[in-house]
């Protein structure tokens, strides 16, 4: 009888354990569904698919679960506890109701954050972060009223996940009510828990993984409810550590902060200055030979007057790093945007008030709602004079709408009436939406050149050129015209056919970048390398400002062109790109080695890598000059010295 009672104590011991790793089970499947979905529906950007055998999968699919089980174990360790602590109290109906409806929406958030990321990550190209504050908010809200069948469709696929998790719970719930117990099944967890955080916290990084997987493998490994808390985590702290690698006067001599303008004489004659910040347009569309070139013969018509640079690169990927990079000259270190972050008191030059301490007035124009992606915040950080937002522009109501906003034509139509009514010198920004995914059109709009427009994003980009031909032909004729620079820059690149997805190391960062100045028109192609963060010091050159000046680029304009110059870019969090005119680096701040570096003019297939084997003495060099920008960046950033 003895034996008998306790063989039934080990039998329900037994399988209360077994309701516990069912439940935990089904979550990692559910998980392992989205990570597989993500693999398939990612892979032409991610782009490792060749370098898979059967070591580097198992090596995957081993960090991948390692991954999720953490993530589970830390969720659900406290839920099981506390079910298991509850089992001995008599009034425990309530409080168990409300812990599994608090856990069962952190879990359901976990897995619907990692369903998220298989569509965002197209645009992010890494893993969900604090960022996502401040880029979804808005096109999610617009989407919903824009594309009510896309919408749908998210909605029921969110009604499915939040239906299979309630049931994962459900099922769990009423085995405790049943009056199973999860006293060992809580002291594994644990015990877990405590194997997890006894080696320290290096483990729980979410960049763990890079010492055994490359860094274009690792979203396939992590899970994005990690990687989003981790960052927000580190918002509260400092996000940015100071690099050292070399004396401090070398790192400055090879990659500090300008702070002298490289100004021509010619240059200062306080011309007034118009940029347009092309919302989402690759150098794909502008390339002669390349097979997205769109027929835009306005800009093409304006290029043949214009200094083309053919090798420009964006800094980031996304549009708050892109208006940082060209209206700050600084490049952004943190995850989340540089206005928004701790660092936004950061010593800079703010383009606003340098151009204002030459007379010139500064206004913003943009048709999305004020504020939006915290334009309107950016604008006044950078001491812009006038912002202007869809909500300015009389009878916007009942104009017609792109889904992020108003249509460029209406926009512009704006922007040029209160530029005739600006005092002169002036400066003006117009940051375009109709080029942004997802591309929508007017309704009325034909598009003249079908078989050469092929694409959603090549035809926003013949309508914006059409919207701008409409703007130089009524600007042609005011007195402000053949006084003004008008200089041309992408905010980043994005795939020329969303339906055929890539991710070249070199082309993801290629961008349009070109000066207009009808006083001067001339055509010309500068193949040296350049970048965003060139802008701003164009800008205070054409003004006449002759202060010292904080910014990490160079003068445009300046016929002295470094032919020798290096370029930078940021992949993601941890991995940065040097250009110059040939190769392209890659370098990790995480294991702090370059990963890759190919001559990108001959090996157009990147297959090598001259970081393996007997490398070169550029790669050496390439290395050098990262390191002394990524110590010169972040020492501007942690130590807030003034400058003098």
């Amino acid at each position: 009888m003895k034996r008998g009672l306790i063989n039934l104590k080990y039998y329900s011991l037994k399988k209360n354990e077994k309701d516990t790793a069912v439940f935990l089970l089904k979550l990692l499947l559910l998980l392992f569904s989205l990570k597989t979905f993500f693999y398939f529906y990612n892979e032409p950007v991610i782009g490792i698919s060749t370098d898979l055998n059967g070591t580097a999968v198992f090596t995957l699919l081993k960090w991948s679960f390692r991954n999720d089980v953490m993530v589970l174990l830390l969720i659900n360790t406290g839920y099981i506890t506390l079910l298991s602590i509850l089992s001995f109290w008599k009034k425990k109906r309530i409080p168990v109701i409300i812990f599994t409806a608090i856990f069962l929406l952190i879990n359901f958030f976990c897995v619907l954050l990692n369903l998220v990321d298989v569509f965002y990550f197209h645009f992010h190209l890494q893993r969900a972060d604090a960022d996502l504050f401040y880029v979804l908010q808005h096109p999610l809200q617009k989407t919903f009223y824009r594309n009510p069948l896309v919408s749908m469709m998210g909605l029921i696929s969110i009604a499915a996940v939040f239906y299979l998790v309630f049931l994962f719970h459900k099922k769990l719930f009423s085995r405790y009510y049943e009056g199973k117990r999860f006293v060992l099944s809580s002291i594994l967890m644990i015990i877990f828990c405590f194997m997890l955080f006894y080696p320290g916290t290096k483990k729980i990084i979410p960049t763990y993984p890079l010492i055994e997987i490359s860094s274009a493998a690792l979203p396939l490994v992590q899970n994005s409810f990690h990687t989003f808390f981790y960052s927000v985590y580190r918002k509260q702290e400092s996000m940015v550590y100071p690099f050292k690698y070399m004396p401090e006067e070398k790192a400055e001599s090879l990659g500090g902060i300008n702070k002298v303008l490289d100004c021509n004489a010619a240059d200062s004659n306080r011309k007034n200055i118009v940029l347009f910040i092309m919302e989402s347009v690759p150098e794909d569309f502008f390339h002669p030979a390349g097979k997205y070139k769109v027929a835009m013969p306005f800009l093409d018509s304006l290029l043949n007057r214009s200094t083309y640079f053919s090798n420009a690169f964006s800094y980031g990927r996304s549009s708050n790093k892109g208006i940082t990079s060209i209206l700050t000259g600084i490049p952004t270190l943190t995850e989340i945007p540089l206005y928004h972050s701790n660092y936004a008191g950061i010593d800079m030059t703010r383009v606003g008030d340098a151009v204002a301490s030459k007379g010139y007035q500064s206004a913003f124009f943009i048709g999305d709602n004020y504020d939006d992606f915290g334009f309107a915040k950016c604008a006044n950080w950078l001491g812009i004079q006038h912002y202007y937002s869809m909500e300015d522009i009389p009878g916007y109501q009942s104009m017609q709408k792109h889904t992020m906003g108003l249509q460029d034509e209406y926009v512009l139509d704006f922007m040029g009436i209160k530029i005739n009514g600006m005092k002169q010198p002036f400066l003006a920004i117009n940051y375009n939406i109709s080029t942004h995914f997802p591309n929508d059109l007017p309704k009325d709009y034909r598009e003249k050149y079908p078989l050469q427009n092929f694409s959603a994003e090549m035809k926003s980009m013949n309508y914006y050129n059409e919207c701008l031909q409409l703007f130089f032909k009524k600007a042609a004729v005011q007195d402000w015209y053949k006084h003004t620079v008008f200089i041309f820059c992408s905010d980043h690149w994005m795939d020329p056919d969303a339906k055929k997805m890539s991710n070249d190391l070199v082309q993801s960062f290629h961008i349009p970048l070109f000066v207009f100045d009808p006083g001067n028109p001339q055509k010309q192609v500068i193949s040296n390398p350049v970048s965003q963060l060139d802008i701003m010091n164009s800008i205070l050159c054409i003004a006449g400002y002759d202060q010292p000046a904080i910014s990490y680029g160079k003068n445009l304009l300046n016929e002295n062109r470094d032919p020798g110059r290096v370029v930078y870019s940021k992949q993601n969090a941890f991995l940065y790109q040097a250009y110059d005119s040939s190769y392209v680096l890659g370098f990790n701040t995480v294991t702090g080695k370059a990963e890759y570096c190919y001559h990108y003019k001959t090996d157009l297939d990147r297959s090598n890598n001259l970081v393996k084997g007997n490398r070169d003495q550029k790669v050496d060099s390439l290395i050098i000059r990262m390191k002394a920008f990524l110590q010169s960046a972040s020492n501007h950033y942690t130590k807030r010295e003034k400058f003098q």
